[in-house]
Protein backbone atom coordinates (compact mmCIF):
# COMPACT_ATOMS: atom_id res chain seq x y z
CA UNK A 1 0.00 0.00 0.00
CA UNK A 2 1.52 3.27 0.02
CA UNK A 3 0.82 6.14 1.54
CA UNK A 4 -0.70 9.04 0.11
CA UNK A 5 0.35 12.87 1.09
CA UNK A 6 -2.76 14.62 2.51
CA UNK A 7 -2.86 18.27 1.21
CA UNK A 8 -1.12 20.68 4.33
CA UNK A 9 -3.76 22.41 6.09
CA UNK A 10 -3.19 26.06 7.49
CA UNK A 11 -2.66 24.59 11.04
CA UNK A 12 0.68 22.82 9.98
CA UNK A 13 2.16 25.71 9.16
CA UNK A 14 2.23 26.48 12.64
CA UNK A 15 3.79 23.10 13.37
CA UNK A 16 7.63 23.30 14.06
CA UNK A 17 8.88 19.75 14.34
CA UNK A 18 11.47 19.57 11.52
CA UNK A 19 13.91 21.61 10.13
CA UNK A 20 12.37 22.89 6.68
CA UNK A 21 9.47 23.94 8.96
CA UNK A 22 11.49 25.75 10.73
CA UNK A 23 13.35 27.55 7.99
CA UNK A 24 10.08 27.99 6.32
CA UNK A 25 8.54 29.66 9.30
CA UNK A 26 11.56 31.86 9.56
CA UNK A 27 11.91 32.87 5.91
CA UNK A 28 8.03 34.01 6.48
CA UNK A 29 9.31 36.17 9.22
CA UNK A 30 11.01 38.08 7.03
CA UNK A 31 9.76 38.35 4.35
CA UNK A 32 7.11 39.68 5.94
CA UNK A 33 9.27 42.25 7.67
CA UNK A 34 10.49 43.21 4.13
CA UNK A 35 6.88 43.67 2.67
CA UNK A 36 6.72 45.54 6.10
CA UNK A 37 9.36 47.89 5.26
CA UNK A 38 7.86 48.39 1.46
CA UNK A 39 4.18 49.11 2.40
CA UNK A 40 5.86 51.68 5.12
CA UNK A 41 8.11 53.33 2.41
CA UNK A 42 5.62 53.75 0.02
CA UNK A 43 3.27 55.43 2.73
CA UNK A 44 5.88 57.85 3.65
CA UNK A 45 7.01 58.94 0.36
CA UNK A 46 3.34 59.45 -0.35
CA UNK A 47 2.34 61.56 2.84
CA UNK A 48 6.06 63.37 2.24
CA UNK A 49 4.79 64.87 -1.36
CA UNK A 50 1.18 65.20 -0.79
CA UNK A 51 -0.99 67.68 0.58
CA UNK A 52 -3.77 65.91 2.16
CA UNK A 53 -6.29 65.40 4.41
CA UNK A 54 -6.03 62.28 5.49
CA UNK A 55 -4.75 61.78 9.05
CA UNK A 56 -2.96 57.94 8.25
CA UNK A 57 -0.35 59.61 5.41
CA UNK A 58 -0.28 63.00 7.70
CA UNK A 59 0.70 60.89 10.62
CA UNK A 60 3.21 58.68 8.18
CA UNK A 61 4.55 62.15 6.06
CA UNK A 62 7.09 62.96 9.12
CA UNK A 63 10.57 61.97 7.77
CA UNK A 64 11.92 60.16 11.46
CA UNK A 65 9.45 57.17 10.02
CA UNK A 66 12.84 56.83 8.31
CA UNK A 67 14.43 55.55 11.38
CA UNK A 68 11.38 52.93 11.53
CA UNK A 69 12.38 51.72 8.20
CA UNK A 70 16.59 51.09 9.06
CA UNK A 71 15.81 50.25 12.10
CA UNK A 72 13.19 47.01 10.53
CA UNK A 73 15.57 46.11 8.03
CA UNK A 74 18.66 45.70 10.42
CA UNK A 75 16.28 43.24 12.28
CA UNK A 76 14.69 41.88 9.33
CA UNK A 77 18.50 41.04 8.07
CA UNK A 78 19.19 39.11 11.20
CA UNK A 79 15.98 37.23 11.26
CA UNK A 80 17.41 35.94 7.88
CA UNK A 81 20.71 35.05 10.13
CA UNK A 82 18.43 32.96 12.17
CA UNK A 83 19.04 35.33 15.03
CA UNK A 84 16.78 34.91 18.25
CA UNK A 85 16.85 38.84 19.16
CA UNK A 86 16.41 40.16 16.16
CA UNK A 87 12.84 37.95 16.00
CA UNK A 88 12.10 38.89 19.51
CA UNK A 89 12.19 42.55 18.75
CA UNK A 90 10.93 42.62 15.38
CA UNK A 91 7.68 40.97 16.96
CA UNK A 92 7.79 43.61 20.06
CA UNK A 93 8.60 46.17 17.89
CA UNK A 94 5.74 45.65 15.75
CA UNK A 95 3.29 45.39 18.76
CA UNK A 96 4.91 48.56 20.40
CA UNK A 97 4.57 50.60 17.15
CA UNK A 98 1.08 49.53 16.04
CA UNK A 99 0.12 50.07 19.37
CA UNK A 100 1.43 53.57 19.59
CA UNK A 101 0.24 54.35 15.88
CA UNK A 102 -3.51 53.03 16.56
CA UNK A 103 -3.82 55.25 19.93
CA UNK A 104 -1.97 58.23 18.22
CA UNK A 105 -4.52 57.86 15.00
CA UNK A 106 -7.61 57.21 17.00
CA UNK A 107 -8.77 53.89 15.12
CA UNK A 108 -7.50 50.89 14.31
CA UNK A 109 -6.85 51.09 10.95
CA UNK A 110 -5.39 47.48 9.21
CA UNK A 111 -6.40 45.49 11.90
CA UNK A 112 -6.85 42.55 9.72
CA UNK A 113 -3.04 42.76 7.96
CA UNK A 114 -1.58 43.62 11.21
CA UNK A 115 -3.05 40.34 12.91
CA UNK A 116 -1.24 38.16 9.74
CA UNK A 117 2.15 39.90 10.12
CA UNK A 118 2.05 39.92 14.66
CA UNK A 119 1.01 36.04 13.45
CA UNK A 120 4.05 35.49 10.84
CA UNK A 121 6.37 37.57 13.52
CA UNK A 122 5.42 35.44 16.35
CA UNK A 123 6.27 32.60 14.04
CA UNK A 124 9.38 33.23 13.06
CA UNK A 125 10.43 34.14 16.85
CA UNK A 126 8.97 30.53 17.90
CA UNK A 127 11.15 28.90 15.01
CA UNK A 128 14.70 30.82 15.66
CA UNK A 129 13.87 29.59 19.08
CA UNK A 130 13.35 25.52 18.03
CA UNK A 131 16.29 26.17 15.62
CA UNK A 132 18.71 26.60 17.72
CA UNK A 133 17.77 24.76 20.65
CA UNK A 134 17.06 21.68 18.71
CA UNK A 135 18.19 21.66 15.21
CA UNK A 136 21.63 24.37 15.00
CA UNK A 137 24.66 22.15 14.91
CA UNK A 138 27.20 23.37 17.39
CA UNK A 139 30.47 24.82 15.88
CA UNK A 140 32.28 21.98 17.47
CA UNK A 141 30.24 19.63 16.29
CA UNK A 142 30.90 20.87 12.69
CA UNK A 143 33.91 21.37 12.47
CA UNK A 144 34.91 17.52 13.34
CA UNK A 145 32.56 16.58 10.16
Amino acid sequence: MTKEKSKPSFKDQFELNSVESCLAAIKNGWVAGLISIGLTFVVLVIGMYSNTDNATLNYFSDPTIFIDLVLMAIMVFFIRKKSRISATCMFLYFIISKYIQWSDLGTMQGLPMAVIFMILYFNAMRATFIWHSKFKVPLAVESEI
